[in-house]
């Protein structure tokens, strides 16, 4: 494998000299740079992140904390931060919270410890004080589906509250009144937000509360299979759902062909939607859309301004968007 002093030998330059044109460090002439650059393609050398980081005291890297790796969610978020950060040159550094504070304060210290420009953070758990301690670093970070107070200008949000009242308004205004929920966990703000948007489209539509017509799920497959189960047995009169995530809609799809349920016909169904999943399914499920692709990529836009100490002037807040399909119709028979 070539090294710097190899690139020095054949441009017949001094390893000071290719260094300082890797690090961007200087002005040199226009032929001493060219010979430099075209040892290196010669050889096939590639410059050490490593090395590059000790030379110019940045390591080019930018963290990105994750709750975990698996899901369509996440995996869509880590492409987008990743694709973004490629437009900037930049390599990313991910980790997982392990759905703990220490978990993340954990990977905070490993993206500090790898000497990361910035961060971007989909942090569940940091409580806000935390967070507002850590803004008083030098490191700049960015919030990634999340507000604190005090940090505005660092965070990038979804309006939960209104995509889940659009969608329940939708099930509404097709005549259902017995209308399910399969929320997130309560433990997240996100799910509770999302439990508000529900709870306020049925008040202003005068339909009370129904405690068992409420599922807590954890936005994994498997709890939208069994909260399904559990709605098919104790609610025989809803004729209407709504899912809080894409995930839980795949496994209450499942629980619900098994059963020999029709959809739309006898169960009408609505749900979040982050990576365009509910296109794919059959039928294909109306939904409100959650912009994860564009929000991460905003976020990586944002973290550059902080990073270059630049103003920044774009749209930090997301709206809901909802895309009617083939899983909802007027009120159906009850499904038992």
């Amino acid at each position: 494998m070539a090294s710097i002093k190899d690139v020095a030998a054949l441009a017949g330059v001094h390893r000071s000299t290719v260094s300082r044109i890797i690090n961007g460090e200087g002005t040199f002439r226009s032929d001493t740079k060219r010979k430099v650059e075209q040892a290196m393609t010669d050889l096939n050398y590639r410059p050490s992140a490593i090395a590059r980081s000790l030379a110019t005291a940045s390591s080019n890297m930018t963290g990105l904390l994750v709750t975990y790796y698996t899901g369509g969610f996440f995996g869509q978020m880590m492409e987008q931060v990743q694709a973004e950060l490629d437009q900037h040159n930049k390599f990313l550094i991910t980790a997982q919270g392990h759905h703990s504070a220490e978990g993340e304060r954990e990977a905070i210290r490993r993206f500090h410890a790898l000497r990361c420009e910035g961060y971007v953070l989909n942090s569940r758990h940091l409580s806000d004080d935390e967070l507002r301690a850590l803004a008083q670093e030098p490191t700049p970070f960015v919030l990634l589906d999340r507000v604190v107070e005090g940090l505005e200008p660092r965070c990038i949000t979804f309006d939960h509250p209104l995509a889940a009242k659009l969608a329940v308004e939708h099930l509404i205004q097709q005549g259902h009144r017995n209308i399910g929920c399969i929320s997130g966990p309560l433990s997240r703000t996100s799910s509770h937000l999302r439990l508000q948007g529900y709870k306020e489209a049925l008040q202003q539509a005068d339909i009370r509360f129904e405690p068992a017509l409420c599922v807590e799920g954890d936005y994994g497959r498997k709890s939208g299979y069994l909260a399904a189960k559990q709605l098919y047995r104790s609610a025989p009169a809803m004729t209407a759902l709504f899912s809080c995530s894409e995930e839980m809609t795949l496994g209450a799809l499942q629980y619900f062909h098994e059963q020999s349920v029709i959809l739309p016909q006898q169960l009408s169904l609505i749900s979040f939607d982050s990576i365009e999943l509910c296109d794919a399914l059959y039928p294909q499920v109306s939904s409100v859309h959650f912009p994860i692709s564009q929000m991460a990529q905003t976020a990586v836009e944002l973290l550059m301004c902080q990073i270059n100490q630049k103003e920044c002037v774009i749209t930090q807040h997301f709206l809901p968007e909802l895309r009617l399909r083939g899983s909802v119709s007027k009120q159906a028979v009850p499904i038992a």
